[in-house]
């Protein structure tokens, strides 16, 4: 007896928030599409229009799920426009996103990520509303994908595909660099471009970063309870990047970080 084939994940990232039926939707065209593959939700809580916000949540949380889940992803300012479809394979995953940035962290960091340009209008539902391309494009679309669809027949091979430039990270001798903060979780912790690969410090005690004018000292921990309640420290982040946190407060809001401002860093000696 032939196995029967396993339906892939589907998970879904969007700007839409919880208040409207704009998520349901997506998820009942997918149901109706392709039924055997379950749905699961990365967030709908990305700010609205910010694609390099949805672009880190995504490259975060994709190699969590297992190799074959299609990665619908939609944060998508310019729904209406020319702007592409793209239907991808990056790693052992599918990706369905507009062409505007979404898939920058995701389409760098792969090796040989295939990416084409999804302009097959019977793979959308008929009559595309102009203002909601998530449920009458991107969702049919994804669900397709799940369900068997070639991805090579979704539209012609793309080779420049939008991605952002990555974040700032040059060294400026050792242990020193110029870097900046890439964005803040809902605790106030701030993830930096440094990555342990690249800047892991070499058994140092202490990050100082320049910032602002300031100069900002963090002792690198282990984990946030490594120092007293209120206290600042940097951690290495289930992300792999730097974070520069306070244990138990908002080191954004404490310390006035914003994502996207630049600083120096420099290793140092406790």
């Amino acid at each position: 007896m032939t196995e029967k084939r396993k339906s892939p994940l589907i998970t879904i990232l969007t700007d839409f928030g919880e208040e409207d039926w704009f998520v349901a939707a997506m998820k009942g065209v997918i149901a109706s599409l392709a039924p055997e593959s379950p749905t699961i939700d990365i967030t709908h809580r990305v700010p609205p229009g910010d694609i390099r916000r949805g672009a880190l949540v995504l490259r975060c949380a994709y190699r969590s799920f297992p190799p074959g889940t299609v990665h619908l992803a939609v944060v998508d300012p310019g729904v209406g426009t020319d702007r592409g479809v793209l239907a991808a394979r990056a790693g052992d995953y599918l990706f369905v996103a507009p062409d505007n940035g979404l898939l920058s962290w995701v389409l760098r960091e792969e090796i040989e990520p295939a990416v084409f340009r999804a302009n097959r209008k019977d793979l959308f539902l008929p009559r595309p509303s102009t203002t909601f391309h998530d449920r009458d494009i991107f969702a049919p679309l994804a669900a397709r994908l799940a369900a068997g669809f070639p991805l090579s027949e979704t539209g012609p091979p793309l080779d420049d595909p939008v991605i952002f430039p990555p974040p700032l990270l040059r060294a400026r001798g050792e242990n020193r660099w110029e870097a900046e903060i890439i964005g803040r979780d809902r605790f106030g912790n701030c993830l930096t471009s440094l990555g342990r690969e690249t800047a892991g410090g070499g058994g140092a005690d202490v990050l100082l970063i320049s910032i602002g004018g300031r100069t900002l000292r963090f002792p690198l921990a282990d984990c946030f309870g490594s120092v007293p309640a209120g206290r600042p420290l940097a951690v290495w982040g289930s992300c792999g990047f730097l974070e520069l946190a306070v244990n138990g407060g908002d080191a954004g809001r404490e310390l006035d970080l914003e994502a996207g401002e630049k600083f120096t860093a420099r290793w140092a000696e406790l």
